[in-house]
């Protein structure tokens, strides 16, 4: 079997559609990507040495200028989209997400090649509501508790992690921060739109750090606010880990009791799926509240605590901070509410799912 995926854009989309190729892979078949040209997807599939190929793309804005500009690359894409399929003789397409996964699951529509789509957040984008009654099966990283498509047709399979994340073991973890196994913890205010989140949270480390004398604090800024950050907080303890950027993200997870975030996809999946419980902060303007809607799913569960932006200040923050961490029992009951929220192995439900269609 010769599987499409196409995805882009965040490394919300980027990531999951690796994880799901290599199980393509180790499973005996063969898998081409596609992304936008010149993009990070393009370079973070070719790293990991999958076959990828790239078509043109644009979002979809609706003013006079950007429209126009959107048409253009719209129908080179879906130009370029027919061709691929032609040449790769495709048996099935995933729509992993992004404005990239468009032309590409619509040549294979109107060429009658198996779609399916994969849908990380709990509201889903334009593209999979677009397309969702010519699929096979929609996969759902949340639960359609919204009722956004026929019952019949999806399967909540969860948002694929790296094993990484779920295989490390908080000891190793609080190592390679040279921590103690004390509370930590995790700060995640890199990705867009956090800067509310990056700003209050640098104006309260000291206080929390005179506050409580056992907090450990891993504080990954992005690489925007770094520098203004760690200039307002120069000689800080060693218990304190400010840092712009992880790769390795599996650590700072690994090493955590509590954690402060946004409500992407993929950051509660990770912190779900390792027991992490948090204070969750939605970016607020997300294209239809999916972040703050992704986040009262999980506080539905007794896992997180929420605040809107919109009400966000420091003392509410330093004080929910406090609160909680002077509190391990409380934290405790979050973490076992964790449990069983999310399918654990996505990727290979996934698969299965496609080769069970496709085997019909």
């Amino acid at each position: 079997m010769k599987i499409l995926i196409a995805g882009g854009g965040t490394g919300g989309h980027i990531y999951p559609v690796v994880s799901i190729a290599k199980t393509f892979i180790k499973n005996g078949d063969e898998v081409v990507l596609v992304g936008r040209k010149n993009s990070e997807e393009e370079n973070i599939y070719k790293a990991h040495k999958l076959y990828t190929r790239t078509i043109e793309s644009a979002a979809l804005e609706f003013s006079p200028k950007k429209f126009s500009k959107f048409v253009h690359k719209a129908s080179i894409g879906i130009k370029e989209a027919y061709r691929t399929l032609r040449e790769e003789n495709i048996d099935a397409v995933i729509g992993a997400g992004g404005y990239v996964s468009a032309p590409i699951v619509f040549a294979a529509i109107t060429k009658n090649i198996p779609v399916f789509l994969y849908e990380q957040n709990i509201v889903p984008g334009r593209a999979n509501r677009l397309f969702a009654k010519k699929s096979k099966k929609i996969f759902m990283g949340f639960p359609d508790i919204y009722g956004f498509f026929d019952t019949e047709k999806t399967a909540f399979t969860g948002n694929p992690i790296r094993k990484k994340i779920v295989n490390i073991k908080r000891k190793d973890a609080l190592n390679f921060f040279k921590f103690d196994d004390k509370p930590t913890l995790l700060v995640l205010g890199g990705s867009g739109g956090a800067k509310k989140i990056n700003d209050t949270f640098s104006n309260i480390i000291k206080k929390l750090l005179f506050k409580s004398r056992n907090i450990q604090i891993i504080f990954i800024t992005g690489e925007r606010d770094y520098r203004a950050i760690t200039k307002k907080n120069k000689a800080l303890s060693p218990r304190v880990k400010i840092i712009p950027y992880l790769e390795e993200v599996e650590y700072a997870i690994g090493a955590a009791n509590f954690a402060v975030s946004r409500a992407g996809a993929m950051t509660l999946t990770e912190l779900t799926r390792k027991g992490v419980p948090g204070i969750i902060i939605p970016y607020p303007h997300a294209r239809d509240n999916h972040q703050e809607k992704n986040a009262l799913f999980l506080k539905s569960k007794g896992c997180i605590d929420l605040i809107k932006e919109s009400m966000l200040s420091e003392n509410m923050l330093r004080n929910k901070i406090i609160y909680y961490l002077t509190h391990p029992n409380i934290i405790k009951t979050m973490k076992n509410n964790t449990e069983g929220i999310f399918p654990e192995n996505s990727e290979e439900l996934m698969y299965n799912k496609v080769r069970g269609e496709i085997n019909e």
